[in-house]
């Protein structure tokens, strides 16, 4: 990956102190907005009345949306041990740093924006 100013500075493998308590901070900040969301959908899962087809059908949109909240979290998750473990910031593909750029977006992410799109482009998996 080459040395620009949104990527980590060369040679370095992890971000500094600084850049590392913002993500932390964006991690915990998205943590606790998806865990809201999570009891939020669940509650809605629980009616006090019995569902008709159209209950039904928002019940079926619920779970999508429940689902999809927690893989987020759990990715949000996996973000906050990679810190732990010092490999935070390395793209799981290639081991090269991930940009500043792409970790300000997406705190979370695990494989570099050229590994993502070469993901996408070969159909084995679909990251942004």
């Amino acid at each position: 990956m080459t040395s620009e100013s949104n990527d980590l500075p060369s040679g370095s493998t992890k971000p500094d102190f600084i850049l590392l308590a913002l993500f932390q901070s964006r991690l915990r900040e998205r943590s606790l907005y998806l865990g809201e969301v999570i009891r939020s959908q669940r509650r809605r899962l629980r009616p006090s009345e019995p569902l008709d087809d159209v209950a039904l059908g928002e019940s079926d949109a619920t779970l999508e949306h429940l689902r999809l909240a927690e893989e987020a979290l759990a990715a949000v998750q996996q973000a906050e041990e990679r810190i732990g473990r010092g490999r935070y910031g390395l793209c799981d593909d290639c081991h090269e740093p991930i940009g500043w750029d792409e970790l300000l977006q997406a705190p979370e992410q695990t494989v570099c924006r050229g590994c993502s799109q070469f993901g996408e482009l070969d159909g084995s998996r679909l990251r942004s």
